[in-house]
């Protein structure tokens, strides 16, 4: 995806209207945002793809089914998604052209309908507009240079790990390992853990990919060291450390994308949150409490 299309999609996923369109790299990106649909279509670009009854379909209306079904797609193959997608608006085009010739326009759903997408297209666009200077080029680089590029490496740990329902199973397979068994061959025969079957090989993880529990007890250990049992919210688990090292520092390339989510995440909700505290907001009914699904703005 171009980084301009990645840009417009963040700027929607900041305020959790994001749908599938982070998926839209399988698509042809005809401009995710206002400004590259007009220097779009000056250019020609905005291809026709289909035709349905003299009416056309183009990439960039490819572009927009894929933000709102994207996310379902996203595991098709790239030309599966784009005839999927295709099909969809082909269809609904046939069945819109039928609802015409019959005289639909003025039927109250359809008025009610219109109004609700008219009020969405407004909100989505004038948000990425809003959002497009927040979310720049330069603040990624700067971002990266600071916590990134200048942090020290984050530790890693290879280890293996065997998972049982009580401390005294935990015991039980540390005497067994003290007793000369290979770890390996107790962790198939007692762990409950899916990994079991590869000797309980977790591979590589960094602290914060596990539970806090876990991860503190596996980075205090030592190459070859084998822990006491301890407890997570999964069970009783053992815990061997193969191996320590520092983790590779992607690069700016490799972490553009990420860290210009958690931008966009983080001025979106601070932009939302000044936004609601200038609204006059009256929840009608159950006792004028906000609802919960939303974010409260920050006291």
């Amino acid at each position: 995806m171009r980084r301009s299309s990645l840009l417009a999609s963040v700027c929607l996923l900041a305020l959790g209207l994001g749908g599938g369109f982070l998926a839209a790299g399988a698509i042809p990106a005809v401009a995710a945002d206002p400004a590259n649909d007009k220097a779009a279509a000056a250019a020609g670009a905005d291809e026709v793809v289909a035709k349905v009854n003299g009416t056309t379909i183009s990439l960039s209306d490819i572009s927009l089914a894929d933000e709102e079904m994207g996310q379902a797609l996203a595991r098709l193959p790239e030309e599966v998604h784009f005839q999927y997608l295709l099909g969809m608006l082909i269809d609904r085009r046939i069945i819109a052209l039928e609802a015409k010739a019959k005289k639909m326009e003025d039927d109250p759903m359809v008025k009610r309908r219109e109004a609700y997408y008219d009020e969405k297209a407004l909100r989505d666009v004038y948000w990425v507009q809003m959002m497009r200077d927040k979310v720049s080029e330069k603040a990624v680089k700067a971002y990266y240079d600071e916590h990134i590029a200048k942090a020290e490496p984050e530790l890693e740990v290879h280890a293996l790990h065997i998972l049982v329902a009580s401390k005294d199973e935990a015991q039980k397979a540390i005497a067994a390992i003290k007793g000369g068994q290979k770890f390996e061959d107790v962790a198939k025969s007692m762990s409950k853990d899916s990994s079991s079957q590869e000797g309980g090989d977790l591979g590589w993880f960094k602290k914060g990919d596990m539970v806090p529990e876990f991860a503190d007890a596996a980075f205090k250990l030592k190459a070859g060291q084998v822990s006491n049992p301890v407890q997570t919210k999964f069970g009783w688990h053992v815990i061997k450390v193969i191996e320590t090292r520092r983790a590779k520092k992607p690069t700016f390339e490799e972490a553009h994308d990420d860290i210009l989510r958690g931008i966009a995440r983080e001025q979106g909700t601070k932009v939302m949150e000044d936004l609601r505290k200038k609204a006059k907001i009256e929840i009608v009914g159950a006792e004028g409490q906000r609802p919960q699904v939303a974010p409260k703005p920050a006291q």
